[in-house]
């Protein structure tokens, strides 16, 4: 069986690469720089090049696994043309380049791209172009193209994660003993440890129906801002100090559940309890 995971050097596709590896299989990346640390099990190919032209040769891949995923914040700020292509043009390029009617692909998508439950509607460019996506991915696996498992992710947390996001920013705030500065914080949301969601994508490789099937990877748990400083406080037996309002929201917030407009992933597997996965990371960042 041959694999190529697209975003194979980021947080989540690092962490399938190492479970991925460990399988009888021919494993491929594409990233768009080849890691310094990179995993001996894996051929790594630069995006550029299978973007432009078909640098692997005739090759068609069994599953291809999108994980690539670029977003701007206030830390990181990534115009929308470059939003775009990352998200959009360039993984359905290679998407379709190397794939069959046979081929399955699994793409990640976010729950953002149903603002307040409603399919379609989106509030930024990071959910439209990842709803883009999942549009002409629909398509094509309906013309025959290839085959399609669309999972969509809430938040995802764990070691390695980028430290301006959620969960390692407040993570930092304790080691370093500073003020961190958010939002009101009655917002809900939804966390799932990386490794589980890792463990959850694999046995979607086993997906053997034709068209395009779509599911959320999540347990509907859902938990405000400040639900989530009183569980890292409680975990790791300290005080965070927090300074509510001073960040505003950010527009996409989801402030009472929404009706998700498709169902949880049979295959999910959710075993890491919070506080665990929340002692866990924080042991990571020493």
């Amino acid at each position: 069986m041959k694999i190529l995971v697209l975003g194979g050097s980021g947080f989540l596709g690092k962490k399938l690469i190492d479970n991925l590896s460990q399988q009888p299989i021919e494993l491929f990346a594409a990233v768009r720089n080849i890691p310094s640390i990179s995993n001996q099990n894996c051929t790594y190919v630069l995006v550029d090049d299978l973007s432009k032209d078909s640098s692997l040769g005739p090759v068609v891949f069994d599953v291809i696994i999108n994980v690539a995923m670029k977003r701007s914040s206030r830390h990181l700020p990534v115009s929308d043309e470059v939003i775009r292509e990352l998200n959009y043009e360039i993984p359905l390029r290679i998407m379709r380049s190397y794939s069959n009617q046979s081929t399955l692909v699994i793409n990640t998508s976010t729950y953002i791209q149903n603002y307040k439950g409603v399919r379609g509607q989106i509030v930024e460019t990071y959910g439209a172009t990842k709803e883009l996506l999942s549009t002409t991915l629909k398509s094509d696996a309906g013309t025959g193209l290839y085959r399609v498992l669309d999972l969509y992710l809430f938040t995802l947390y764990g070691p390695g994660d980028r430290d301006t996001h959620l969960v390692p920013l407040l993570l930092s705030a304790i080691r370093n003993r500073t003020v961190v500065s958010l939002s009101e914080g009655n917002q809900l949301i939804n966390l799932l440890y990386a490794q589980d969601a890792v463990d959850s994508i694999v046995t979607a490789i086993t997906h053997s129906n034709k068209g395009y099937y779509a599911y959320h990877l999540w347990e509907p748990d859902y938990l405000t801002v400040r639900d989530l400083v009183q569980t890292i406080e409680q975990a790791l037996n300290t005080t965070l100090e927090v300074e509510w309002g001073a960040v505003p929201y950010g527009g996409h917030e989801m402030f009472e559940p929404w009706s998700i407009p498709m169902e949880k992933f049979p295959n999910l597997i959710s075993k890491t309890l919070l506080t665990d996965g929340i002692k866990i990371t924080f042991e990571s960042m020493s």
